[in-house]
């Protein structure tokens, strides 16, 4: 049976969708390693999607005090480089409509105690991350931000995270500024 050891998420914002990756790392006694061995994934990756698809639609997330649905695209199983780690990794999109200004992502879940340690990373294409609310420890610099949550946080069923995007963002290529 695999237990979760890590979580990672990662949020992609883009004018109209946010891209959302979620990695769940496993100790596991080689299921996974021995599914992909035998090229029979498949069933499994589909299992996890449509399981993931029910935990979504279970919770409640608006961006710009809109509600929308979050779309699990996929899932993959994998194993890494040893029989007993392996992690599901899932893609997922939230549709939304942009505005010039700040925005808001909310997300609201059931509360509980973090049975592992993960980390939420925030990217933008362009603008900046302008706040965040969530447990855990927050840091934002810029158009990144990151949110570290160690196991045994108390987890209150409710996150926001504000992101300004300037006008050309909506309306062409902003122009980049050179490393």
């Amino acid at each position: 049976m695999a237990r979760p050891v890590y979580g990672n998420g990662f949020f992609h914002v883009a004018p109209g969708t946010i891209f959302y990756t979620i990695v769940f790392d496993y100790f596991d006694e080689g299921e996974y390693w021995e599914l992909l061995r035998a090229g029979e994934e498949g069933r499994e990756e589909e299992r996890l999607r449509e399981e993931m698809q029910r935990l979504t639609d279970q919770e409640r997330t608006l961006v710009n005090g809109e509600e929308v649905r979050v779309r699990v695209l996929r899932a993959f199983v994998e194993a890494r480089g040893v029989k007993n780690r392996s992690s599901a990794v899932f893609l997922l999109e939230i549709p939304y409509e942009p505005r010039p200004g700040v925005n808001e992502y909310e997300n609201y879940y059931e509360a509980g105690v973090a049975q592992y340690s993960y980390t939420v990373r925030w990217t933008t294409w362009c603008g900046k991350i302008v706040s965040i609310a969530s447990p855990g420890a927050v840091r934002i610099e810029g158009r990144v931000a990151s949110i570290a949550v160690r196991k045994g946080t108390y987890v209150n069923g409710h996150e926001k995270v504000s992101f300004f995007l300037p006008e050309e963002c909506l309306t062409g290529t902003p122009r980049r500024r050179r490393s």
